[in-house]
C-alpha cells in the first residue's frame, strides 16, 4: 500500500518516541507500510531501536544491521556508533550523523507487548515404597501414582513501529507497524520483526541494489 506520508523531522519524532516508548497503542495490521512518492533507495543506514531494555534494544539493532548487510547495504547499530548504553536523543543522533556518512536513519520503537501463560500438566510418575515382608521382587514394592509438577509456557506478542528518514533533510520517507506472532522468547520476536522490516524495505525500494 502506497500513499503520501507527511514529512516529520527526526528531532520532532525522537521527542515523541522517548515520551511514548512504553505506552500502549491500538493494534493495527502488521506489515502495513507508507511511502513518500518519489522516495529514494539508501545504502548506508544508522539503525536505532527505542525500548526500556538495553539488552533487547542492542540485540534488535544488531539483528537489523545483519539483515540489511545481507541485502547489500551498509549499516551500523546506534549503540555501537554512540559507544554503549547511552540515551537516544536528537542531539546525539545528529552528532552521529554529522561524523559519519549515513544517508538514512531507521528508527524502531516498541508500541506494546502482551504475554499469555499456559500451565501444562505433567505426566504421572510412580512413587515406590519398599515392602520387606514380601518374598518376590515385584511384591516387595507398593506403587503410588503421582502427578509431576506442571510446566508454565509463556507466549509473548509485540507490536513495533519503524520509520525511515533521509539523513540530509531529516524527513521521514517510509513507516511500518509490525506485529509478531506468539513467541517463546524475545529473541524469536526480534528475529521475526526484523526480517519483516527489512524485507518490506527491500520490497518498497528503499535499499539500494
Amino acid at each position: 500500500m502506497r500513499r503520501h506520508f507527511p514529512s516529520i523531522q527526526i528531532a520532532t519524532l525522537l521527542t515523541a518516541l522517548l515520551a511514548s516508548a512504553c505506552a500502549s497503542s491500538p493494534a493495527s495490521s502488521g506489515g502495513a507500510s507508507s511511502t513518500n512518492q518519489g522516495a529514494t533507495a539508501f545504502g548506508n543506514f544508522l539503525v536505532v531501536a527505542i525500548a526500556d531494555n538495553y539488552t533487547n534494544r542492542a540485540q534488535y539493532e544488531r539483528t537489523l544491521v545483519s539483515l540489511l548487510k545481507v541485502k547489500g547495504a551498509s549499516a551500523t547499530a546506534y549503540y555501537q556508533a554512540i559507544g554503549g548504553n547511552k540515551p537516544v536523543d536528537r542531539d546525539a543522533v545528529r552528532e552521529v550523523l554529522a561524523a559519519n556518512s549515513y544517508d538514512a536513519v531507521l528508527v524502531t520503537r516498541v508500541l506494546n507487548t502482551a504475554s499469555q501463560a499456559e500451565l501444562k500438566s505433567g505426566s504421572a510418575a510412580a512413587k515406590v515404597t519398599r515392602r520387606e515382608d514380601r518374598p518376590l521382587d515385584f511384591f516387595r514394592y507398593d506403587y503410588e501414582e503421582l502427578d509431576e509438577p506442571g510446566s508454565l509456557e509463556i507466549r509473548t506478542e509485540a507490536m513495533l513501529a519503524s520509520q525511515l528518514y533521509r539523513a540530509n533533510d531529516e524527513n521521514v520517507v517510509w513507516s511500518m507497524e509490525t506485529s509478531s506472532k506468539g513467541a517463546d522468547n524475545i529473541g524469536q520476536i526480534i528475529d521475526e520483526v526484523a526480517e519483516k522490516v527489512v524485507n518490506r524495505l527491500r520490497r518498497d525500494g528503499h535499499i539500494a541494489k
